[in-house]
Parts: structure tokens; sequence; C-alpha cells
């Protein structure tokens, strides 16, 4: 893959006309959420322990089905409801946000200030995401940036989660624009693949602790901080 620099990038970013944002560690910091509640889910329904790296192995950015199915296989555990295990993820994910919507979680930073930049850059920007659109809309509302968004392509929206490229080419139809005229912008190992499936250029956001050993490889350009395409 051919890496840009960062003037490159802005210039890419100026010439575009949509942009397809990933959600968790995107624009809003969930991960270690994300952890704790799929961690209660196991600890209480078959007693396991679920680590971090294990969260990023097998669930972060692809949807849980699939990473239910290997995570509980290497132990052994065959017969299960993966929508009883989805069900009681989303109890404990629920009640953790009300807890914890000012303390652990957070926008990623500048990216408030680059939204204000693409919309008066009559830029158009939509979300494709394996979470649900309830907790998108309801996070997003918090921190009054969701009115920038004018669809969100939640787990329901495709057949195919991510690493398939399946969301993220739903959204260059809706948009109505070639995958060369959108950016898209993603932080996890499956997401950073389904957008390159789809031919996407794609900028990786770094978080530090999570992603260092693969968004590099993975992303046209990474930034830390969304100012730094429009500084």
């Amino acid at each position: 893959m051919k890496k840009v620099n960062l003037k490159e990038c802005k210039r890419k970013v100026q010439d575009a006309k949509a942009f397809l944002f990933d959600f968790d560690g995107t624009l809003v910091n969930l991960d270690k959420l994300n952890v704790d509640a799929f961690a209660l889910v196991f600890k209480e329904m078959f007693n396991l322990d679920f680590s971090r790296e294990e969260f990023m192995k097998y669930i972060s950015g692809r949807g849980s089905k699939n990473g239910l199915v290997e995570f509980l296989g290497k132990s052994g555990i065959k017969d299960f409801s993966s929508e009883e295990i989805n069900t009681h993820f989303y109890i404990h994910k629920k009640r953790l946000i009300e807890e914890q919507l000012n303390n652990e979680i957070y926008l990623l930073p500048g990216i408030v200030e680059f939204l204000k930049y693409l919309k008066e850059n009559d830029k158009r920007m939509i979300i494709v995401t394996s979470s649900r659109e309830e907790h998108v809309k309801k996070m997003l509302t918090h921190f009054k940036v969701y009115e920038y968004f004018e669809k969100v392509f939640d787990r329901f929206a495709v057949v195919r989660g991510k690493p398939a490229p399946e969301a993220f080419l739903k959204g260059i139809e809706y948009l109505g624009c070639t995958n060369e005229e959108c950016i898209a912008f993603e932080d996890s190992f499956y997401g950073l693949q389904s957008a390159k499936g789809a031919g996407l250029f794609t900028v990786g956001v770094l978080n530090r602790g999570w992603n260092e050993d693969f968004v590099y490889q993975l992303s046209d350009f990474v930034i830390q901080d969304y100012k730094e395409l429009i500084s």
C-alpha cells in the first residue's frame, strides 16, 4: 500500500465529497466500556475471564457474532445463544453508558473542529458501525455532534459485517459517490480491512495502547488528532 504524507492527505480531505466514519474508537472512545461489558457477560454466563487483548482479537470492529463463536470455541463452549449473549451485553453496556457517560466516554481529539470544518465546506458525513444505532444516537446527541451526520449504517443494516466491505459499500451507494470521492475513518483491525476492501482511501485513528500494532500497516494515513487535517 502506497502511503501518503500529511500534505497529500489534507489535499484529499479538501477534494473529497463525502466522509464515512466508524463510531467506537473513531468518533467516541468506548473500547474500555465494551471490554468491561463483555467481561461481565462472560463471567456471569460461562465463568470465563475476558481481556482487552481478547476483545481486540475477537470482537473489536467486526460485530460480535463470529467473534463469539471463536472466543467461546477455544474454551470448548459450542452450545450457546449469541442472541442471548448480545442481549446481556447491551443490558450491561446501557447501564455502563449511563454511569460513565461523563467519565470514561469522550470524543476523540479534534473531532468537533473537524466536523464543523466539513459542514462549512458542504461535505457529506455518514456513520458506518458495528454498534447499534440507538447507542450511536444517544452518545453523539449527548456530545452535540449527532446533527452532523445524515445517516447511520449500523450492525442491522448489513448481512455481512466488518471485515466484509458490505457496510462501506452500502454507504458509498447511499451517498451516490464513487469510492474515489469518499474518505473513510477507522480505528479497528476489522474496520480498516472493511474500508480498504471497499476501495476507500482510509485514515486510521491512533488509539495508543489499542491499535499501534496494525493501524499504520492498514491505513493510508494515521492521525492522533483530527485537527491535524485542517490546521
